[in-house]
Formats: C-alpha cells, sequence, structure tokens
C-alpha cells in the first residue's frame, strides 16, 4: 500500500477573490485515463492538504449524471490491485478475490445487467468516491486502472462526490507515478489571471479539461501572467514562494572487481532518472557513489525514499558483470525532518586512522529503519538483532509499530567498522529470513542507511 501527499497553498492576494467568487477547491483522480468524479471540493484556504492510500473499494451505480452527487446502487467491497470482483445476478458485489500483484489494475466481473461501475479511495483518512463510469458496462469482465496523477482546480456549485461533465478551468495536473510527495501554489497575476507553481519553481499556466472529449488546452496567456512566470523563474532560491528544497542521498556500491565498478558507473551515468535536480556519479577503484539531488514536498521521508527505490531499480536493472556487492549504502545528508540527523550539540571529536583526538578508540555508528506489514513480524525482527552477536559490532532495535529502528555500532577504523556494521546486519537479516514460516515480506521499502564518517 503506497501512500501519497499533496500540498496546495493560495497566495494570500489570490484567497479574497477566489473565496468571494464562491469557489471551490477541487482535486480529481485519473482512471482509464480520464477524470469523472470530484474526489473532494472543499472551501479554499491558504494551506490545503491531501493525503491518500492505494486502498480501494468498487461498487455499482444506476447513472452518471453531470453536476449530481455519486450515488452506489450496490454495497461496496474493498479490492486490491490484480483481484476481481463479482457483481451477481442479485446485484450483490461479492468480495475481491485472486492473486495480488503491482499491476495497478482493478478487474469486475458483471453477472447483474448493465450498470455503471464506480470506485471510492481512502484519502484523508476516510473513503470518497472518485471514479464513476460515465457509461454502464455490458455483462463481462471489466478493468479499471487508477493512476496516481491528480487534477486541481477551482470550482463553484459544486461538492466532494460531484460527477463531472462540464469544462473545468485554471486546473493543472499533478504527476505522482514517480515521486510520493508534490506541492503547488496558486497566484494571480495584475491582470486576474493565475499561475499554478509547482514544487516552488516550475510555473504551469492553468488548463481547461474538456470531460467528454478527454483533453486539456491552454488559454493564451496574456502579458501580466507572463511577467508573473518570468518572475517566478527569476525568483531566488528559498524565497517566500519556495515550498521544496532539495536534500542530498548518497548510494553507494562497492563490488568485488573492479571492472564491474567501472561500467556499472557508466550504467549510472548513461541511466540518470526524471525528477532529479542532481545526479553526479563518481568512482574509486571497485566502489561507485551517486549523489542524487531530491526534490521534496510535503513528505520529506516519502520523498527519500522514492530516491532510494529508483535507485536500486537501476542497480537490480544492471546489466553489466553480475555485481558482488562487498558493501551497499545509503545515506541521507542534512534532513530537517529526522531527529536521527540532528547535529549534536556537544562538539565529537574527529577520529584520525581509528583513533580519537582523546586516544580513544573510535566507533562508527549507523542507523537503518525498516518497515514490516504487521507489527509480529516487527517485532520478532527486533528480537532477532537484539539477539545478535557480531565481533567488534553491537546493536539495538526498536520495534515502533510496523516498523523497527536499528542502532548499529562498531569499533576501529571508519572502513572496517562501517563495512563489519553492514556485514553484521545483512547477517541477521538473512538469519530471519531462514526462520520457518517466517512473515512474507520480510520488509516494505528500503533500508535507509546512516553511516557517520563515511
Amino acid at each position: 500500500m503506497s501512500e501519497y501527499k499533496l500540498n496546495v497553498r493560495i497566495d494570500t492576494a489570490a484567497l479574497p477573490i477566489l473565496i468571494k467568487a464562491g469557489y471551490k477547491l477541487c482535486i480529481a483522480k485519473k482512471v482509464n485515463n480520464s477524470y469523472s468524479v470530484i474526489w473532494q471540493g472543499g472551501d479554499v484556504l491558504y494551506n490545503n492538504d491531501f493525503a491518500w492510500q492505494t486502498k480501494f473499494e468498487v461498487f455499482g451505480s444506476e447513472k452518471f449524471e453531470s453536476g449530481a452527487r455519486v450515488q452506489a446502487s450496490t454495497n461496496a467491497e474493498g479490492i486490491k490491485s490484480g483481484q476481481t470482483a463479482t457483481l451477481d445476478q442479485y446485484g450483490v458485489m461479492g468480495p475481491a478475490g485472486g492473486r495480488i500483484d503491482t499491476s495497478g489494475k482493478l478487474t469486475v466481473q458483471n453477472n447483474y445487467r448493465p450498470i455503471n461501475i464506480g470506485l471510492n479511495s481512502y484519502l484523508n483518512g476516510k473513503y470518497s468516491p472518485f471514479y464513476v463510469s460515465q457509461n454502464p458496462f455490458v455483462l463481462g469482465s471489466i478493468t479499471l486502472q487508477p493512476i496516481e496523477t491528480v487534477m486541481v482546480w477551482f470550482a463553484t456549485g459544486v461538492t466532494s462526490g460531484t460527477m463531472i461533465l462540464a469544462a473545468s478551468s485554471e486546473a493543472v495536473e499533478v504527476d505522482f507515478t514517480r515521486v510520493p510527495g508534490q506541492s503547488l501554489l496558486y497566484k494571480i497575476s495584475d491582470s486576474g489571471a493565475g499561475v499554478w507553481i509547482l514544487n516552488g519553481d516550475q510555473p504551469v499556466l492553468p488548463m481547461t479539461y474538456n470531460f467528454i472529449e478527454n483533453s486539456f488546452s491552454i488559454p493564451e496567456p496574456d502579458a501580466a501572467t507572463l511577467a508573473l512566470i518570468t518572475q517566478s523563474f527569476n525568483a531566488p532560491a528559498g524565497g517566500s514562494g519556495a515550498l521544496t528544497c532539495a536534500v542530498p542521498v548518497v548510494a553507494a556500491v562497492e563490488f568485488a572487481e573492479g571492472d564491474a565498478a567501472a561500467t556499472f558507473a557508466d550504467y549510472l551515468v548513461a541511466h540518470k532518472p526524471d525528477g532529479f535536480a542532481g545526479w553526479e556519479v563518481s568512482r574509486t577503484d571497485s566502489a561507485v557513489s551517486v549523489t542524487m539531488e531530491v526534490e521534496l514536498a510535503a513528505d520529506e521521508e516519502a520523498s527519500v525514499r522514492a530516491a532510494s527505490d529508483r535507485y536500486l531499480e537501476i542497480l537490480y536493472a544492471f546489466g553489466g558483470p553480475k555485481p558482488v556487492f562487498k558493501a551497499l549504502s545509503l545515506t541521507v545528508k542534512g534532513r530537517l525532518g529526522n531527529s536521527q540527523m540532528q547535529p549534536s550539540a556537544e562538539p565529537v571529536p574527529v577520529p584520525v586512522n581509528g583513533i580519537k583526538q582523546n586516544g580513544t578508540p573510535a566507533a562508527t555508528t549507523g542507523t537503518a529503519v525498516v518497515h514490516f506489514e504487521d507489527e509480529a513480524a516487527a517485532t520478532v525482527f527486533a528480537e532477532q538483532l537484539n539477539d545478535a552477536t557480531s565481533p567488534g559490532a553491537t546493536f539495538k532495535a526498536t520495534a515502533r509499530g510496523l516498523a523497527v529502528t536499528v542502532k548499529l555500532e562498531a569499533k576501529g577504523s571508519k572502513d572496517t567498522a562501517a563495512k563489519r556494521i553492514r556485514q553484521s546486519y545483512d547477517a541477521a537479516v538473512a538469519a530471519f529470513q531462514s526462520v520457518p514460516n517466517h512473515p512474507e515480506p520480510v520488509y516494505v521499502g528500503t533500508i535507509v542507511w546512516d553511516i557517520s564518517g563515511l
């Protein structure tokens, strides 16, 4: 189950204009490459947060009527990617079944009669309708595919759950297929025309969405709007309009052979993904590292995990010499939202050749955060780590809900201690995986490392 967040801010100069005109801030989510229902439509505020998860319910509806609110005609049943729910001959939606996968496709077997099919999804803490088919589906199999792209716009005379058919103006599309967090700022030019600013520094002209044609059109901007766009482009970093910042994430992998490292370094350079402000690759002998500048929005933690996931996708897709990892680390630097990363108030002696300046052995510390699907698995994993023994390395694992935070420490030179920590931790994970009937998957998400001294 993935989580997404969108933060929408309205410039203080635009707020009175929108509120006096009776506008609502609306958001819709794409299904089968089109929009059909206002997922949420509420009062326009200075700061507006939307948070949703990939949790769905399917139901049947008698009709699609523009301007009317969605009305379910059958019971709603939960459904996950890859599953099929059957609407039987009596109009009862049965529980979804089948193998869960990552295709994102939801299937309905309609054994009832021609009927519109709708979907609810989990937004801001509750299930809300976000899709109804414009036309009834006949008997047979129906495939629906929610897409993590949303449309944001202003409208009057609407509310959450309103079916849309007329053109929607002042709209902007926001893509979440690669990043779980985005931000928008809406400003008004001197002429009264609006401009959206994506992630603090990307001006986007509002579009008009035509539901029937499933198409967008962009009105020609006037001089005042172009001036506002130019001003946004030239705004200094960190100005009042900026809603994002960049946090470096350093991914490093050490190979058993230098040839594999050289090939992988070239592969990384050629496969820079979209969505990164920076992608700097470096290599020394058998080690390859890449410094990724991640653009953050409402959810810093999720953005960092997305960067880690993207890097690992590239690493595992690497088609060169089979990589034999001696070490793999992901280091997040300068994060503002994680107390683990706050600088210590006390001065820390700098290790020199594995010895602190006061003469005592240097200690290298690391932190790993592992996420599980259930609390029982997290508790067992924490106990497994706390019972693990390894020469020169110590562990302290704490389970909190679905997450386990692991504090690790080893003495010696930086390189030796860091490798010892990683190898010992990997051995503990392997031991847990070898336990009969251990929970699957062992962990979800990536392990985010903070190895001091690297």
